[in-house]
């Protein structure tokens, strides 16, 4: 993991929650990091709600205020949600769980707990981005093996030749084109597909 985000100044902070005292509270920790927060009214539209998370380094939400149609919008958002619970009820939990928080603040919000729930929020959602992004990368390289394996395949059944010795003629082949083992792969592949469609 990169190195974790401790300091806030300069960020924005949409608050989507009544305008009481916890969000009175919250404004004025926020204000004291140096973090500029915006109020969302929780009865606005989600069209709006998602404009403005757009516009926002992060979110505090107040789980106990949010209708059903706004987890949608909030959910698998890129920016660190905290979410502000008050009622522990199983469906106001499965609430704030399906929007998907990097981390929780308890009512009544106060002073302490903010910059903890904020460095969790950050960094946990920086951990989650970093993850996927492995995800992403293991799901495409098990994806090229399957055309290497089938280019592999071919190349037995065409050369005669047998799984090691067809590996490796595939990588002697790649590394004189200069490309990838995958990219060559997907170059036999699509021509022997060529080949069968024009007989």
């Amino acid at each position: 993991m990169t190195r974790p985000v401790q300091n806030f100044r300069g960020c924005s902070a949409l608050l989507v929650m009544a305008e009481d005292r916890n969000a009175q509270s919250l404004k004025v920790t926020l204000g004291k990091l140096g973090i500029i927060p915006t109020h969302f009214d929780p009865q606005g539209s989600p069209a709006d709600l998602k404009s403005s998370l757009a516009a926002a380094d992060m979110a505090f939400i107040d789980t106990d205020m949010l209708d059903a149609q706004f987890v949608s919008a909030i959910a698998g958002l890129a920016l660190p949600v905290v979410a502000v619970i008050g009622i522990e009820s199983p469906s106001r939990l499965q609430r704030a769980f399906d929007i998907e928080p990097s981390a929780v603040l308890m009512k009544p919000v106060r002073s302490n707990g903010v910059y903890t729930a904020l460095y969790f929020a950050f960094n946990e959602r920086q951990r989650r981005q970093q993850l996927l992004g492995k995800l992403s990368t293991i799901q495409e390289r098990q994806g090229a093996r399957r055309i290497v394996v089938k280019a592999i395949l071919q190349l037995m059944q065409g050369l005669g030749l047998n799984d090691e010795e067809a590996y490796r003629h595939l990588r002697k082949e790649s590394m004189s084109k200069r490309i990838p083992v995958e990219e060559l792969a997907a170059q036999i592949l699509s021509t022997s597909v060529d080949k069968k469609t024009r007989a």
